[in-house]
């Protein structure tokens, strides 16, 4: 497991899979810590982007 997976990180992901009744085997464990560190990072991403109170809804979504 890389280093910046702490303890606290690996006990907090086991009692919440516990919490919600999901087992997750331990060769399994590293890729979810991988993975809930990507998530926080998309998470801080779209938490640090500033839309102004006067933008307007996209009603519908055109590619």
């Amino acid at each position: 497991m890389s280093e910046t997976h702490d303890d606290p990180a690996r006990a907090f992901v086991t009692a919440l899979a516990r919490d919600i009744g999901v087992t997750i085997p331990e060769s399994c464990l590293p890729g979810v810590l991988v993975n809930r560190d990507l998530l926080r990072q998309y998470a801080d991403l779209v938490n640090g982007f500033a839309l102004p109170d006067t933008c307007e809804p996209a009603f519908d979504y055109q590619p």
